[in-house]
């Protein structure tokens, strides 16, 4: 009996993206700038994109969809996402981000919205992400970049601000006052308990009389003062916190 011969056929593999393209994205002024897309995987992620390919729509009808928000470059990576299993948590980048969030915004893609997001918290707030915030609706980064700018916001960052939102510097005065109100208050409480805590050199508690009218003994404050010991440093913390606080 011959052994049988080797099947050297290919497995079978999974279609790509372009394979099922059935609609084309047209950029810029030139058709010839365009790429194939799947109008199912676009209705699926964005309801935009939904109402554009929905039957009687001129996209529908054409198959053609002009895309002005972004370059074919920009648009690719974020189409890119769209794909089955293509998410990763260190898709968005430091260099892509801005173009990322500004396309999922406007087209409503909520996944890749919030991960740009996420990614622009780890970033330094300045006054250019507080505009950015404000305008793709990112409470968590913009309430970040308020408090930030309000502590220590550079002063171009403020000029800014006062140039392209004026309504947006007075929410960070606000917030500069607010934070303001919370140091005076937090000098207050440094200041009592500070005074909690014994001078170098008295012999903490040696005299100090409980509610039972008994007194401590010499080797009961002993005891007491080196459980304290560490103390000392903890007053010095207070000491410096007050003098930045002045």
């Amino acid at each position: 009996m011959e052994p049988q011969a080797a099947d050297n056929s290919e497995m079978p593999t999974a279609a790509t993206l372009d394979q099922v393209s059935d609609v084309r994205l047209e950029f810029g002024e030139s058709s010839e700038d365009s790429m194939p897309a799947n109008s199912i995987l676009l209705r699926l992620a964005s309801p935009v994109f939904n109402r554009m390919l929905q039957s009687g729509m001129k996209e529908a009808q054409q198959s053609v969809i002009k895309v002005d928000l972004a370059s074919k470059e920009e648009f690719q990576i974020f189409y890119g996402l769209l794909a089955p299993t293509a998410w990763s948590s260190g898709a968005v980048t430091k260099e892509n981000v801005d173009t990322l969030l500004a396309i999922s915004d406007y087209y409503q893609v909520g996944t890749i919205k919030q991960a740009c997001e996420a990614h622009l918290l780890r970033l330094p707030a300045t006054g250019a992400r507080l505009l950015q915030a404000r305008k793709h609706g990112l409470k968590s980064q913009y309430e970040r970049c308020i408090r930030a700018l309000a502590k220590n916001g550079a002063k171009e960052d403020l000029e800014l601000l006062r140039k392209s939102e004026p309504d947006i510097l007075l929410e960070v005065a606000v917030k500069q006052q607010e934070l303001r109100r919370q140091m005076v208050a937090l000098k207050d409480e440094v200041i009592r308990c500070k005074g909690f805590f014994p001078d170098p050199g008295v012999h903490p508690y040696a005299s100090h009389t409980f509610t039972a009218g008994r007194k401590l003994s010499e080797a009961e404050a002993s005891k007491i003062s080196r459980i304290l010991e560490g103390q000392g440093s903890l007053k010095q913390t207070l000491e410096k916190m007050l003098k930045e606080l002045q």
